[in-house]
């Protein structure tokens, strides 16, 4: 690629939307006529590049959408924001003069279907990937791309799909991180006796609790069983039933479990005597929108990504998204799409290239690079990038910010 520097520029990251159909693929390369953009800042959504460059190729990025029911909480926002930001750069004049284009392909949940569209982007000429939120489709996407472009898996929190040899990045916290962060807010209050909720239908479900409980306990705190279900079960009787028949009722219950079911839990919970029991959970409950379960789910206390609020981007995303008539329905997850859309924009200014190998290069040497939910770091972090973890609490049917921690022990 052709590199010529000239003095810093700012690039704007804001975003806007188009809504992706199943198995439709939508390729957007004009701007559009708005060119309001946030303010600059560190903490405001904006990446500066060390010096402008100009391509000859475009930076194309493909986004391996799971649109289906498992994955949609986090794919249908998520690509919908990511045609947001990819608007707002071209409108800023694009990444090395050139604007960036986007495709999107619906995996449909399935692993044979992944490796297909995995394929036929690669085939139509992407440089970069997007990938989907869970492992069964993630690991497929990794294998069949293989380092032949990066790879963000912009809502997974699954560790084993961040590989910086093979290009996979995730675009946020692990889930290590975020139970960490959960246990450690829970000995902070005080609190000293916990059960879990685990299902083995994905890692998601279960490695969450784990991973809770070992951070829960190294720090002096005491989980008195797991309790397990499964991802088609519409009813927790019996697990709440053995709960409430323990000798000492747990101060904390926490789960990786996910809406309708958890609007389940906890009206049994609470129909069993255990309305006292803080529910505790990760950002599952922030997809699914825990809070539409009214007020039964007030008090209860879950990891998320981000929340809108002076010092970050998020405010100014969700007045573009708005703006543009995107369906952003779950805060944090249309936010991660557009980080993820500014981390490969920002490799592909640094290393002033949309080469693969390149841009993995720059991307694994990103240190405090600016996006819309803070700032991301992934030099020496193994593909994980350096995030704190925000904790919301649900007060009269809406969340709320309780407080961001980056945990001090992280398990494995």
């Amino acid at each position: 690629m052709r590199k010529r520097i000239v003095p810093a520029v700012l690039i704007s990251l804001s975003i806007v939307a188009v809504a992706c159909s199943d198995d439709k693929d939508t390729t957007t390369t004009n701007a559009p006529d708005d060119t309001t953009a946030p303010t600059t800042g560190d903490t405001t959504g904006d990446t500066t590049g060390g010096g402008e460059c100009v391509l000859d190729t475009a930076l194309k990025i493909g986004f391996a959408a799971d649109l289906g029911e498992l994955g949609a909480f986090s794919d249908q926002p998520g690509s919908e924001a990511a045609q947001v930001m990819v608007d707002k750069l071209n409108d800023a004049g694009g990444v090395g003069g050139l604007p960036v284009e986007y495709v999107v392909k619906d995996i449909q949940g399935d692993p044979a279907a992944t490796q297909r569209a995995a394929q036929e982007l690669l085939d139509d000429g992407v440089n970069a990937l997007i990938g989907p939120p869970f492992a069964s489709t993630g690991a497929p996407l990794l294998d069949t791309v293989d380092g032949q472009a990066p790879i963000i898996f912009m809502a997974s929190t699954d560790p084993s799909l961040a590989d910086p040899s093979r290009g996979a990045f995730l675009a946020s916290f692990s889930d290590p991180v975020q139970s960490a962060a959960v246990a450690e807010w829970a000995i902070n209050e005080g609190h000293t006796t916990a059960v879990t909720l685990s299902s083995t239908d994905d890692i998601y479900f279960s490695g969450n609790p784990e991973y809770f409980t070992e951070v829960f306990e190294a720090a002096g705190g005491s989980v008195l069983g797991d309790y397990a279900y499964s991802l088609a079960d519409a009813d927790f009787s019996t697990q709440v039933n053995e709960i409430a028949g323990l000798s000492e009722v747990p101060d904390v219950l926490f789960t990786a479990m996910v809406m309708p079911q958890t609007q389940v839990l906890l009206e049994q919970l609470a129909a069993a005597g255990l309305a006292d029991v803080i529910v505790a959970g990760v950002d599952g409950f922030d997809a699914t929108v825990v809070w539409s379960a009214g007020d039964i789910a007030n008090g209860i206390v879950f990891a998320a990504h981000t929340f809108p609020q002076e010092g970050n981007g998020v405010e100014q995303f969700l007045a573009d998204a708005a703006a543009a008539g995107a369906n952003i329905e779950t805060i944090s997850f249309g936010a991660l799409a557009a980080d993820a859309v500014q981390i490969l924009a920002a490799a592909a200014i640094e290393a002033c290239s949309v080469d693969p190998a390149a841009l993995i290069a720059a991307i694994d040497g990103l240190v405090n690079a600016p996006v819309t939910t803070g700032t991301v770091t992934y030099a020496g972090a193994g593909g994980v990038p350096e995030k704190d973890v925000v904790i919301l609490t649900i007060e009269n049917g809406e969340p709320v910010f309780v407080e961001a921690i980056r945990p001090t022990n992280i398990p494995g």
